[in-house]
């Protein structure tokens, strides 16, 4: 059933976009059009992927901290290309926003964000012109979606021709364990579809399968489930680097792990972050010793990442790296925490 019918597509020139209601998901509150829009013109196909996208993210996230920590601090997330450039747990909204912003503003210019709070006129200040120091510097949104917004947000986060879609749904404040979409994920084909399980596995810091390499070093369990939460949502191979609560450099995308390693530190030092003592997430194994000297360069503590059961001398050679470099290594075994998303 067709709910909104779109403008165009992902390009001008694909036309007849449209979004279509599953029929087997009427009772689903996160679903796309349960989300009110409260300012700006109609959504865009590209909106509404980023809205899927920064869902399976925000999602992910509260589920973890959920089944491992018991409870669900305020999340930021955002999304540029389906992609997370800034995301941050804190047990102050405003901070969340701040952490958030920090983790790369170039990117999040003209993104999408979303959050488990809603949005009030501190926080809308904060999203418009934090950090920026000059007065009327602002930054562009082209979507939000929060629980809720204060009319004086709305205003100071509208763009010109409403540019700015602003989504509201309080589903958003009761983010825990079972929001995850747990209905099989479809994809269109030349020639059919193909049906998978959707990406329901959840990170276990308990799981008796937990391999650690080296020392064990201080560690805060926010930065494990914020690296995984990030890295198994973002688009395959990812390395993700987190530090204090926060993103601070997501290399996805890339055709080999040692790229993606390059690409996380380069958006990290792009944006200014102290590396050293960072943990970082790859959404599957290591299958040379090169990224691991990437990410020690730069100042890695930690890495989390899977392990192979059928190449136990290659793995062995990593976690030697790791030793060597003074890098902690946690591993589960790759058949069961796999990251990979967005193929």
């Amino acid at each position: 059933m067709t709910i909104l019918r779109l403008k165009y597509g992902e390009n001008p020139w694909q036309e007849d976009a449209e979004y279509k209601q599953n029929p087997y998901r009427k009772d689903d509150p996160l679903a796309l059009h349960q989300f009110g829009l409260m300012e700006g013109k109609e959504p865009s196909y590209n909106i509404f992927t980023d809205l899927d996208r920064a869902l399976q993210t925000i999602t992910h996230i509260a589920a973890a901290f959920s089944r491992n920590l018991d409870r669900v601090s305020a999340i930021a997330v955002g999304i540029k290309h389906g992609n997370p450039c800034g995301a941050a747990i804190a047990d102050d909204p405003r901070e969340a926003l701040r952490l958030m912003i920090e983790g790369d503003p170039l990117s999040l210019f003209g993104g999408f964000v979303i959050t488990n709070f809603s949005i009030g006129e501190r926080m809308a200040d904060l999203l418009s012109g934090y950090p920026f120091t000059q007065l009327k510097a602002r930054r562009i949104l082209d979507g939000i979606a929060a629980p809720d917004f204060e009319s004086e947000a709305k205003k100071i986060l509208s763009r010109k021709d409403g540019k700015c879609r602003m989504f509201a749904n309080p589903a958003l404040t009761e983010l825990h364990e079972q929001p995850l979409d747990l209905k099989p994920r479809i994809r269109y084909v030349r020639g059919g579809m193909l049906v998978q399980q959707n990406y329901t596995y959840v990170l276990d810091l308990d799981d008796a399968e937990l391999q650690i390499t080296g020392k064990i070093l201080e560690y805060d369990d926010r930065d494990f489930i914020l690296a995984w939460a990030i890295g198994s949502t973002s688009n395959s191979n990812t390395i993700t680097l987190v530090k204090n609560g926060k993103l601070i450099g997501n290399g996805v995308g890339q055709q080999d792990r040692v790229g993606a390693c390059k690409l996380a530190v380069e958006r990290a030092q792009r944006s200014g972050h102290d590396i050293a003592g960072a943990l970082a997430y790859s959404d599957s194994f290591f299958p040379f010793t090169d990224g691991i000297d990437v990410l020690a360069d730069a100042g890695v503590k930690i890495i989390f990442t899977s392990r192979r059961s059928n190449h136990l001398k290659r793995d062995a050679e990593i976690a030697e790296q790791c030793n060597k470099r003074g890098i902690v290594l946690w591993t589960l075994p790759d058949a069961k925490c796999r990251g990979f998303f967005g193929h």
